[in-house]
């Protein structure tokens, strides 16, 4: 075969590919993966709420890519605009983004004395916010009434609710799971993130920050752990893999073409902080080049090549409501 006819032929594979799975697994048209036996993916952005410019990456990323999936802060000061987007786009499966710390609380501040100031605001420090959870019980019972309204409040925004994750991924803080995963199984969360990172496959992939990304790897992995044991107990769902921690803020297309490349087999979650410039403060030049990959005609098809299927929490509910209802009772 001559090298010109050879070159055509390998670009319409490409393009046959981008177009294959464009049809069998878009945001549009996920699938669930009771649907096949290999390897899927939830492709999630954080902080759907937080700002207008934050709302309108996610539904770019939503409309044109990859993205099947987000959580909505729901004291964010987009949030109204963020649940609007969500109704005119009903295939986008909108979780919880339970905040504790760094953002506001639902509750009125009177109704969370030492845990957020005057004006309502969590603490900014993470580890200052962690120890003071940890070591005053006096607190839990006020946390657990933030979560809960942060839970209904939802509800109430957009109808349903399939998936919880947590700012800065506190939700899996052991005081903040115990009461996250107790309310999960009350108001019938069917999934919650568990931020269980394969550490060697990021640092493969990307070596910078290596003492830090190991470290976080041992807090995140006993984390996730004893988490993880209160979530088979009550029956409610994670994936088996994660991608977006270690490397959150420093996404290029290439590590996502490497996780792709080593995608293991099963559900894996990979997560984004997306934003796009609208006209006003620009957001940083980090999360508009997640909008760039999460519309990269080159990650489409690498998940093409892979046959990676793209799916949601919802798709998932969905799936496992349907299989428990067409088991007959003994």
């Amino acid at each position: 075969m001559p090298r010109g006819a050879r070159s055509v032929k390998l670009a319409s594979t490409r393009i046959s590919a981008t177009s294959n799975v464009a049809r069998m697994a878009t945001p549009d048209h996920p699938v669930p993966p009771a649907a096949f036996a290999g390897r899927a993916v939830i492709v999630t952005a954080d902080d759907f709420g937080f700002s207008r410019e934050v709302n309108a990456g996610i539904i770019r990323a939503h409309r044109e890519g990859i993205l099947t999936a987000t959580s909505l802060m729901v004291a964010g000061t987009a949030r109204d605009e963020a649940a609007a987007l969500a109704r005119e786009h009903p295939r986008l499966d909108v979780g919880l983004h339970l905040v504790v710390c760094r953002g506001r609380s639902v509750l009125a501040p009177d109704r969370l004395a030492s845990i957020v100031d005057a004006a309502g605001n969590f603490p900014e420090s993470p580890v200052a916010a962690g120890m003071r959870y940890f070591f005053n019980r006096a607190l839990r019972t006020r946390l657990r009434d933030e979560i809960r309204a942060q839970i209904e409040l939802h509800l109430k925004l957009i109808g349903r609710l399939d998936h919880i994750d947590g700012h800065l991924n506190f939700h899996v803080h052991p005081v903040i799971a115990d009461l996250l995963i107790g309310l999960c199984a009350e108001y019938h969360v069917p999934c919650m993130r568990l931020p269980r990172e394969p550490v060697a496959t990021t640092l493969a992939l990307a070596g910078d920050h290596a003492v830090r990304k190991l470290v976080e790897s041992v807090i995140f992995r006993e984390l996730s752990r004893r988490a993880r044991r209160q979530l088979v107990e009550r029956g409610i769902r994670s994936t088996d893999s994660l991608f977006g921690l270690y490397q959150s803020g420093h996404l290029s297309e290439q590590y996502v073409l490497g996780v792709v490349a080593r995608l293991p087999p099963g559900l894996t979650e990979l997560y984004f902080h997306p934003a796009a410039d609208i006209g006003g403060t620009p957001p940083t030049l980090e999360a508009q080049s997640e909008v760039a990959i999460l519309t990269s005609l080159r990650v489409r098809a690498a998940l093409a090549d892979r046959n990676v299927r793209l799916t949601s929490f919802a798709e998932i509910a969905r799936a496992e409501r349907d299989a428990a209802a067409s088991t007959p009772l003994r």
